[in-house]
Parts: structure tokens; C-alpha cells; sequence
């Protein structure tokens, strides 16, 4: 069951370059689709700056738009106003990436979790303390820490409380935006196994959006690679992960650091900065390219029990001649 469905999902920025101010087109996100199941972890990855997290604004209504649709639970989100726009945002949250960054400095961890409670008026004021002391209690922290401030915690434990934010309003829906990245590595391990605790026990649905391959390996069941704006394939993690069928996808997993205790620590294929071409985005970086890739974008198509967008799969005839 779907709960979650994104369909030509757009957002293109204006730039100005150089001494006469020409004007280029970024398409940050160029018609991404996916969908989300129920109880579902959804991933989403890819390099830095390739649109993830843009798609994650947009799911959230942070940032609105150029085309496409999200539908949750059959209901287009960008045609929501008023109260219903209120109880979308209770039944999807977002946990960012820097849990510093995303807390108030100035309020208390009492304050940060009751203040949902009260904009949503979930249960009475005379009730805040014991549901601020159950959702402390959900993700590993003590009651008595709700009067303390986001300055006085550790990375790992501020993340936590961003969870706990996340939670309070009972979503079935979190976006889960690079929640890792600014945690040690001994830290990360506790708080994905949180997540997958929660979505065991409560039956929790996550897009997860990550650049770490070894941990979208281990969490999430379906995987969408994006590059430059696009995704280039999408299907069952393992599928993708053991048995990769776009260039880029590849090369994304063969870049991983590796470490073998003879040969010492180094990288395959390291993947270089490159930039868009009129066809395929992927063109100028790829080893298997060939005369259709710099002149016609493929579209993503169903390939072996996923989608590809790869011209490898789409003229294979042509290609094998």
C-alpha cells in the first residue's frame, strides 16, 4: 500500500554568471518520482548537491515547487490549505540534518517538545510534562533532562531530541534528512537502530536521504539514486546494491573506501565533479557511453525488475551493434 507517491517533481533556480550577468537555468530537481509504502523505508541517494534534500523540502512544503505532485494517501499536498495543510504536516515531519543547527538555542528541550502540542492542541496543558517525559523516555533520554538547554547535550543526544520533536505529534510519515552525518561514527550506530526500533514498534514510514551507501544497505528497502536533479534507478535495495545496473550507480558503489588490512585503505573509482550535458546528465562521466547519450535524455523505464534511465537498457539493440 502506497502512502506516499511523488510524481514529476521540479525545482529549477536562476543564476546570474559572469561580467554581462548571463542568466542559466539550475535544475536542482528535474522530474523525480518515487513512492513510499506503509511501514516502508524509502532511500534516497546520491552525492552532495545531486537534490535530495531539495525533494525533502518540497514533501514537507518547506520549499514549493515548479511541477510535479506529491500525493499522501491519495490527497495532492500542494492543493491542501488551512486545516488540512495542519493535519499533513501532523502526519509528516522532518528530522534535519544538523540537530544544532535545528533546535533553538534559546528553548528549553520541555519547551521544543511541548511546543507542537500546543500548536496542534494535542492533549491538554496539564498533560504536557508527562508527554514531553514519554517521548524523552521513547528515544533513550531521562526525564530529568527536559529542563536543560540544546547547549548542554552531546551531538547524538541532540539528534535524539530532534526525534523526539518529530514525533510528537504520532506522524506516519518522517523524512529523515541526512539524520547521521554530523555524528560519530559509534553514534550513528544508535541512533539508526533507534529509527528501526521505531519503525518496528510503531509501524513508522521513513524517506530516508543518506550518501553513505553502508548505511542505506542496512535500513532501507526501496533506493532511488539520483544525479544531478534526476534518478537514474530505483528498486529493491539489494537488487540495487549486489547487482547495479546503471554506470553511475556503479560507480557511486565502487567509490566506496574500502580497507583491506594487506593492501591498506584506498578507493575504487573515485567519481570527479562533471556537469550536464544536452542528453544524458550522466554523459561526460560515463565509461560506457555512446552516440544517443549526448543528445537524447533518457527516461527511467522498467529494466530487470526496476526502473533505469539508461540508454545501455533502452536502445540495447542499437548499443549491441
Amino acid at each position: 500500500m502506497k502512502l506516499l507517491e511523488v510524481s514529476g517533481l521540479a525545482k529549477h533556480y536562476t543564476s546570474t554568471l559572469g561580467l554581462f550577468k548571463k542568466r542559466a537555468v539550475v535544475k536542482a530537481v528535474d522530474g523525480v518520482g518515487f513512492s513510499v509504502g506503509v511501514n516502508n523505508v524509502f532511500a534516497l541517494v546520491g552525492e552532495s548537491g545531486c537534490g535530495k534534500s531539495t525533494v525533502a523540502r518540497m514533501i514537507v512544503r518547506l520549499t514549493e515547487p515548479d511541477a510535479g505532485k506529491v500525493v499522501f494517501k491519495g490527497v495532492d499536498i500542494f492543493s491542501l490549505r488551512a486545516e488540512a495543510l495542519t493535519a499533513y504536516r501532523r502526519s509528516v515531519q522532518i528530522i534535519f540534518q544538523d540537530p544544532f543547527a535545528s533546535l533553538n538555542p534559546r528553548m528549553s528541550i520541555f519547551a521544543t517538545l511541548s511546543e507542537p502540542l500546543h500548536i496542534h492542541r494535542i492533549v491538554p496543558k496539564s498533560q504536557y510534562r508527562e508527554k514531553v517525559a514519554d517521548l524523552l523516555h521513547t528515544v533513550g533520554l531521562t526525564p530529568d533532562v527536559m529542563n536543560r538547554y540544546p547547549h548542554e547535550f552531546s551531538g547524538g543526544q541532540r539528534q535524539r531530541i530532534c526525534i523526539a520533536r518529530a514525533l510528537t505529534l504520532s506522524p506516519e510519515l518522517v523524512v529523515a534528512d541526512e539524520p547521521l552525518s554530523s555524528l560519530d561514527v559509534s553514534i550513528q550506530a544508535q541512533i539508526l537502530n533507534l529509527l528501526l526500533e521505531l519503525k518496528q514498534r510503531i509501524g513508522l514510514s521513513y524517506l530516508f536521504i543518506s550518501h553513505d551507501l553502508h548505511v542505506v544497505q542496512y535500513f532501507s528497502d526501496d533506493t532511488g539514486v539520483m544525479y544531478l536533479g534526476r534518478i537514474v534507478e530505483q528498486g529493491a535495495t539489494e537488487e540495487v546494491f549486489t547487482r547495479p545496473l546503471h554506470p553511475y550507480t556503479q560507480a557511486l558503489i565502487d567509490s566506496v573506501p574500502k580497507i583491506n588490512p594487506k593492501d591498506g585503505f584506498h578507493r575504487d573509482n573515485v567519481i570527479a565533479e562533471g556537469v550536464s550535458s544536452s542528453g544524458c546528465t550522466f554523459y561526460q562521466r560515463c565509461p560506457r557511453r555512446f552516440e544517443p547519450c549526448s543528445s537524447i535524455s533518457p527516461t527511467l523505464e522498467p529494466q530487470q525488475g526496476r526502473l533505469v534511465a539508461c540508454h545501455l537498457y533502452t536502445l540495447e539493440e542499437r548499443w549491441k551493434k
